[in-house]
């Protein structure tokens, strides 16, 4: 369904995590039946669905193609924004320094905990070895230059991103903070699960590079009143999403901290349909998630505004 992004037809947005969230399976590409027809039916009514996700396009395109849809998509977590409907669209590239995230890359806490990784641009990829997952996931095959063993010598030096898989014990919060403490002027890092029981990715984009600063171009390039704006996710890579849309939803099987930053927790997981379910029960009835989104935003800013006494600095502190 073609439209006009200038249109005063009022629309949602609803902007999806793909991995753990609108897929039901991630290696195989499956999506509920319940998730299709609710985007579709989303998309035919002529409201905006957007995929953001940490995956490249190449790995995105089938699924976006299955479910007929027709917006902006943010790909790497945002390092590419473009439209793929609209071959007149600027694409936006974020690309990293290949020399900092070798450095990254090189310290000994990360090094044991990593057991592949793959360095990629938009049309390339270099992948330290064959891991049937990985591959299914990110459809390294599928790039215009595919090349198993990195080559350091023949490598382009403006990667858009790093991905790399950890061990299947590998503590995700623990390691993510350490590299966001560590390493954070010179990259944004973000982990996410490729499915259950499979082991956790962490990839690594350039400054500045997040989902929810897709979702602000995104709603300003449709003219999206900022409260029909609806972020659906599952793990770590999501979360600056709920700071931007306004209503924030969470799959069963989402992670503890996204459920908190959630508006809306599902009782159905990603396998069962629960993006489907939200969406119907949304456009079914908008102003009441609308006005729960509002109703949050709302108590947590009463929040940031109370300032504990006892948080101050008092000269008895020095006895």
């Amino acid at each position: 369904m073609a439209f006009n992004k200038d249109s005063d037809q009022r629309r949602f947005l609803f902007a999806i995590d793909l991995d753990g969230t609108l897929l039901a399976d991630s290696a195989e590409g499956t999506i509920h039946p319940k998730t299709e027809s609710a985007i579709k039916r989303a998309v035919a009514e002529g409201h905006i669905v957007s995929i953001i996700t940490g995956r490249p396009w190449r790995s995105t395109k089938p699924i976006y193609e299955k479910l007929g849809l027709n917006a902006l998509v943010g790909n790497y977590n945002g390092a590419h924004i473009h439209n793929p409907s609209d071959p007149f669209f600027i694409p936006t590239i974020s690309y990293l320094d290949l020399n900092e995230v070798l450095y990254i890359l090189g310290d000994e806490k990360v090094k044991k905990e990593v057991t592949n990784y793959a360095i990629e641009g938009p049309d390339w990829v270099q992948l330290a070895h064959r891991d049937a997952n990985l591959e299914k996931v990110f459809g390294f095959d599928q790039a215009t230059k595919f090349r198993v063993n990195i080559d350091l010598q023949k490598l382009p030096l403006k990667p858009t991103g790093i991905v790399f898989d950890a061990k299947l014990d590998t503590n995700v919060v623990e390691l993510l903070t350490y590299l966001k403490r560590r390493y954070g002027d010179l990259g944004e890092f973000s982990s996410w699960s490729k499915g259950k029981g499979l082991s956790p990715i962490f990839d690594i984009t350039s400054i500045g590079v997040s989902k929810g600063k897709v979702i602000s171009l995104i709603m300003r390039y449709y003219n999206i009143h900022i409260n029909d704006t609806v972020a659906i996710g599952d793990s770590f890579n999501d979360g600056s999403m709920y700071e931007v849309a306004n209503v924030g939803v969470a799959p069963a099987n989402a992670e503890p901290y996204i459920k908190q930053l959630s508006t809306v927790v599902m009782k159905q997981t990603n396998k069962e349909g629960a993006v489907g379910y939200f969406i119907d029960a949304f456009l079914n009835n908008p102003e009441k998630y609308i006005k729960m989104g509002l109703k949050k935003r709302k108590e947590e800013e009463d929040e940031l505004q109370i300032v504990r006494a006892d948080n101050f600095f008092s000269e008895n502190d020095k006895k």
